[in-house]
Order: C-alpha cells, then structure tokens, then sequence
C-alpha cells in the first residue's frame, strides 16, 4: 500500500527544513489543502516559490487567503512545471515530479493495487453555504454560482474512469455536525452550525448514487489544535473524512513543538488515515 501525505492550511509555517524533509520521504503525492501565507501577498509568493522546490509531486488547493493573489501563486508554480517539462526524460519515462495548483479538475492516481481518481474541488471556499470569491471563481473557472460548482463536480465524477474516488477541497462538505467540535461545525462568532459547502456534499453523494466509491474526502479551512479541539477524522457511509488544518501547523510532542501532518493510505479496502509528528533537525542528529 501507499502513502500519500496531506499538508493542512500552512498560514506562512513553512520554510526550507520543511522542504528538505519531504523531498526525503516516500511519499507518492503531496496534498496542500490550501491558506498558503499568512494574508500578506508577499507571504503567499514566498510559500509558492519554496513549494516550487519540492522532488516529490504535489497538489495545491488554493484556499479564501490564496485567492487574491491566485494568479500570481499560480503563476509561481506554473514557471516550476515549465521547466519540470524542460527536464523530462524521454517517451515512456517518468518526468520530473511538479507542484501545481489545482481545482475543477481531475487527477488519475496509480497506486500500489490501486487505480483511483482524485477530483479537485472548489477553490477559495469559506463555508457558510455561500460562493465565496465569485468573481475570481467565474474569472479562472467559469464557475459563478453554487449550482455551477456542483454542476462541475458532477461531471468530473462522470468523467472519472475509476471505481474508487478521493476528493481534494479547502473547505469540508456539509453533513458531519453542528457543533464547534464537529470536523467542519462553527466555532466563531459566538454562534454553532453546520459550515461545510453543500455542493461538496452533493458530489459525494452524487458518486455514490452512480456506483462510484468515495476512499475519502480531504479538506482543511476549520482550524483545529492541541488548544483547540476538533474531530478532525470521521467515516461515513464507507468515507473517510479529514480535516488537515491544524493551525499552526504544529502540536506538543515530548516537551517539544513539531511540525504535523497526515499520512493517507488508500487501498480497494478504504482509507486510513495518522496524525505524522516531524522531529526537528537537531533531535534527527542527535
């Protein structure tokens, strides 16, 4: 079976230890489930140019903070995969893996024992059943309303030519709670509720009724942490759900604050799922 490795919201906690150590992994697909910067343009730039850098092959869900600068983010990656292109060996060998933003669209994954889909999501969303970023939704993907998006959704799940699905967005699909612990509940504002997207919610469900299965749905956007607690993984109807956004993006381990992410296997079985505590460089020398 193999792993693939799923980076929550980064809000600017990124820097080149965390380059140097998933270019060492073994991981077979990276997914960022977007808020790359901490707000500020040039923080947004920074975090896409270091992701440029990475040797394994990446996704990058563009959340509500990435979509301001989304063409300029795109554009960083978009020049990284222009020369990936430049470097690629020859017909029928593998070429240098890329780091690209994604949305709309359709992945195909080759996995050990397993042929699967992935399909981006939704782009810039903030929950709260509203079209978040409309104009920059209808500008780079022609999507300007909420029926559009599912409308979209459902043709890449008829478009998949797999069994088996795995879903990428920023914001989580509505359906698992209402409660601020709940994996997508609101927890601000001084007011609860159910804040994932419907139209999330309805592709999934979509893939079911045509006999697709749905491994899991990744997603970020509703911050959790050690003082902050959320139920960040739940299955449902055979579906793994994950909320990735651990912000920041670090957790007390050992009297020591380390860097997290999730490590995701899939398999025709289903999809687990572990919370991955990177140690520092000076405690791997030790």
């Amino acid at each position: 079976m193999s792993e693939l490795a799923i980076i929550g919201d980064l809000h600017s906690v990124w820097n080149d230890d965390d380059v140097r150590y998933f270019n060492g992994t073994e991981y077979e697909l990276l997914l960022f489930t977007g808020d790359l910067g901490g707000g500020l343009t040039r923080d947004s730039l920074a975090i896409a140019r270091s992701l440029s850098s990475l040797k394994r092959s990446a996704l990058v869900m563009l959340g509500n903070n990435d979509a301001p600068e989304y063409a300029a983010i795109a554009a960083e990656l978009t020049y990284q995969r222009g020369l990936a292109g430049l470097m690629s060996k020859g017909e029928g060998e593998a070429s240098t893996p890329s780091t690209r933003t994604c949305g709309f669209s359709a992945h195909p994954l080759d996995l050990s024992g397993l042929r699967a889909t992935l399909i981006a999501c939704r782009p810039f969303a903030m929950g709260g059943n509203e079209l978040s970023f409309p104009a920059e939704l209808c500008e780079r993907y022609s999507v300007a309303s909420l029926d559009s998006s599912r409308d979209r959704l459902r043709a890449l799940v008829d478009g998949a030519d797999t069994e088996h699905l795995v879903f990428l967005a920023h914001n989580g699909p509505t359906g698992l709670g209402t409660t601020a612990s709940d994996p997508w509940g609101r927890d601000f504002g001084g007011k609860t509720g159910d804040w994932g997207d419907r139209d999330l919610a309805d592709a999934v469900a979509y893939a079911r009724e045509r006999g697709r299965r749905p491994l899991a749905v990744i997603a970020g956007h509703m911050h959790w942490s050690d003082a902050r607690p959320r139920r960040w993984c739940v299955e449902q109807h055979g579906t793994l759900y994950v909320n990735a956004a651990c912000v920041p993006r670090v957790l007390e381990a050992d009297g020591a604050q380390r860097r997290v992410h999730l490590a995701l296997t899939l398999s025709p079985a289903g999809a687990r799922v572990r919370l991955v505590k990177v140690p520092s460089e000076r405690d791997s020398r030790q």
